[in-house]
Order: C-alpha cells, then structure tokens, then sequence
C-alpha cells in the first residue's frame, strides 16, 4: 500500500514537472548576428539557423543588426521579450565592449551566455619583409627596431587589435596598431606590405601557404590538430599568458525563463557535437567546442578579467 501511494505520487510529480515545462518553441525563432552579412559570425548562425529549424519545426530567421563592435545588436536581443524567442550569437566583443565603450546601449547583466560552440584561435601572421622566421625572432627585431613593428587589426577593440595589445603587454615591445574598418582592408594593406605583422584566424593559413605571409605561431595552450607543425606563442618563451581567441557563443535575456533556456542550450549541444556539423565548422576555419551554460558562464568571466588587465594597461577605448 504504502509503495502504491509513493508510486502514485512519484507519478504526479513527474506529470505536474511535465506539464509546468515550457512548450517551445511553437513559432518562428529570430536568431540575431550583430555584425554584417558575409562574415564568420554570420556564416555561423546561418549554419545554426538551418538545424535548428529542422529540430524544432519552426522557422530560424537570420537577422544582422551590426554596429558599435556588435553593441547595437546584442542591445537589441537585451530589450526583446524575455521568451527565448529572441537569440543572439555573439563573440569576444560580449565582454570587451563594456571594457572598451564609454557608454553602452544597454545593460551587460541583461544578457546571459547559454552555450558556446566554435573558437577561433589567433595566429601570429607577419609579411615576408620582416626578418622573423619564429615568434623569438620577431621580439627580438622589435625591441632592437623600436616602433617598426605595426600590427593590423579590423578595427579598434577587435579580436586581432586585443591579440597585439596582449602580445605586446607581455613581451615588453612597442607595436603600432593600424585599424581598419574590417577584416577585407586590413588583410588587403597586409599581403601588400603597408604593414606587417597581423593577428588572424585560421582562415588566412592559405595566404601562409602560397607564401604570401608567414605564420609563425598560434595563440592557444597546445598546438591544435588542424596545424601539428605550428608552434603556440608560448612555446617560444618570449612571450608567457599570449593566450588569445575570438570565440562564438549563444546568449539570450537574463530573464527567459530556466526551461527554454535549457531547451535552447540542450538544442544547441546536439547540434554542436553532431560530427558533420564539427567537419562544417572546422572547414570555416574555426575549432569546433562546445561549452553548456555553466562552463561559458565561467570562461566569460575569465575573458573579462584577461582583457580588461590589458585594455586598462594599454588605455585603450572607443569614443
């Protein structure tokens, strides 16, 4: 008797659970890319956009909302409805843009990371005019040719611009930046010598391999199976903590509700770890990785304190 009746209520408290959980979602589902169409954030969501549809039966729309180092788009996923119905994915300049702007259009605590899917690592690129052939090489020709050394980056505050500063944080050497309004003219003056020495991601290897630029090193803890033969920074013992990676990651308000951000995160997983997914991120030139909320709550906050050291070090800001 007294088993039957902690069965029965077993059995209410699953179908009471049940019943309070979320149904989502049951309409189309804006997933928003704060940066302009084209570009790796972009071609990213589109990826996601497409597989999510299929798993839940709802359209995904794609909606690019660029302006302010993504501030205007995640500002606008920050204002929406808290119903999970409004998704951004957004990079790196999630927790340097409060570091960077004097005045941001929105509350960063309205935001909450839910899960990141991809990084992209930065490579030490410089023209074949630099005498450098490793990253020791190149500390050395800085320090003994001060204010030689310029450094392109796709604008103020972006992954390859905090990479440098970082990179010069911690060697000690003078860098001069030269922003560019994106990633196009800033790879163009680079192949063609205007300046020489670049933080990019993996997708400017092939420029590497034709010879056109050298890479000497990567930016991660240990050398990644995409690139065996290339060295970490770190390797090179000039250069200890150049630890650096723009990252994608997915956030919605703080306040969606803790089901549909479950729902969302446990959706995003399946498609995250699905293998021909991981080949398509992979041959974007980005390092498929998965984090659920909890482990890119944490890196976030980890990211914030690594840049905001280097931003109040170097003073740098946006107007």
């Amino acid at each position: 008797m007294f088993n039957r009746i902690l069965g029965s209520l077993a059995l209410a408290a699953s179908l009471t659970a049940s019943a309070g959980a979320t149904e989502f979602p049951t309409k189309p589902v804006q997933l928003v890319v704060p940066y302009s169409p084209g570009g790796l954030t972009d071609n990213l969501a589109r990826r996601y956009a497409e597989q999510l549809a299929a798993a839940w039966k709802q359209p995904v729309v794609v909606e690019n909302k660029p302006g302010a180092g993504s501030a205007i788009g995640a500002g606008n996923v920050a204002r929406s409805a808290p119903d999970g119905y409004t998704v951004l994915l957004g990079s790196v300049g999630m927790v340097t843009n409060p570091l960077l702007l004097k005045k941001m259009p929105y509350d960063p605590e309205s935001l909450v990371p839910l899960a990141l899917v991809a990084l992209a690592p930065n490579v030490l690129y410089v023209h074949p005019s630099v005498p450098a052939t490793n990253v020791k090489e190149l500390v050395e020709y800085a320090k003994k040719n001060p204010g030689h050394l310029s450094f392109a980056s796709s604008g103020v505050g972006s992954s390859p611009h905090l990479a440098a500063e970082l990179f010069a944080t911690k060697t000690g050497i003078d860098v001069i930046q030269v922003p560019y309004k994106g990633t196009g003219p800033a790879i163009a003056d680079f192949l063609g010598g205007q300046v020489n020495a670049y933080f990019d991601t993996m997708q400017s290897m092939k420029y590497a391999k034709d010879g056109s630029i050298r890479a000497l090193a990567i930016t991660t803890k240990q050398r990644i199976a995409e690139a065996p033969d290339l060295p970490t920074v770190e390797e090179s013992g000039v250069a200890p903590g150049v630890i650096s990676s723009s990252w994608f990651g997915f956030f919605v308000p703080a306040s969606t509700p803790a089901d549909v951000q479950q729902q969302i995160m446990q959706a995003i997983r399946r498609i995250a770890e699905d293998k021909e997914m991981k080949t398509v991120v992979s041959t974007m030139g980005l390092i498929p990785e998965f984090m659920d909320q909890a482990q890119f709550k944490q890196f976030t906050n980890d990211e914030t304190v690594k840049w905001r050291n280097v931003i109040e070090t170097q003073k740098i800001s946006i107007n």
